[in-house]
């Protein structure tokens, strides 16, 4: 057994996950995180396959988010994407996700409008989340790869988000 540390948000989320009495965080990590009982000393996470990433890959080829001139408003609908393929994974991922001096995701306005100045966060609909808006398309999509490289999510399915926000795309 090794020991990690996580802050107080990501405990009690993890906590708050737990299906019986005595289930340890181990176990409510592997069910999160669909890994499968490890054979050896080590775990392997779940086979990823294209036909997973389905609630993403809808996304990124609908007509609304095609036709969308928005930059703002496509980034808000990956972030529901990612969000909706896996809410846990999700979770973890925007805990860790932050600048030198700036937090971008957060479950409040207030903590975004605190990390930085002209922040303008904005609620990422249908989720808990709120994420800062004045960065430019290029972070955006750092963003939204580390998100997606965190949630395990396969390189051919993030080119393809990543192309969806593509000068020649919009």
């Amino acid at each position: 057994m090794k020991t990690i540390e996580i802050d107080e948000e990501l405990y009690h989320f993890i906590a708050g996950q737990t299906k019986h009495i005595g289930e340890d965080a181990s176990s409510i990590l592997r069910r999160l995180l669909k890994f499968n009982k490890p054979t050896s000393n080590k775990a392997t996470p779940a086979p990823q396959t294209e036909s997973n990433y389905s609630v993403i890959d809808e996304l990124i080829k609908s007509e609304r988010f095609t036709k969308e001139r928005s930059t703002i408003s496509r980034f808000l609908a990956v972030l529901g994407a990612l969000y909706n393929y896996n809410p846990a994974l999700f979770s973890i991922a925007a805990t860790s996700l932050h600048g030198r001096k700036r937090q971008y995701l957060a479950k409040d306005e207030k903590s975004l409008e605190t990390s930085g100045k002209n922040t303008n966060p904005r609620e990422i609909i249908g989720t808990p989340y709120w994420v800062i808006s004045n960065t430019n398309t290029a972070r955006k999509i750092l963003i939204i790869e580390s998100i997606m490289s965190d949630m395990g999510i396969s390189e051919s399915m993030i080119n393809q988000v990543i192309h969806a926000f593509s000068p020649s795309n919009n």
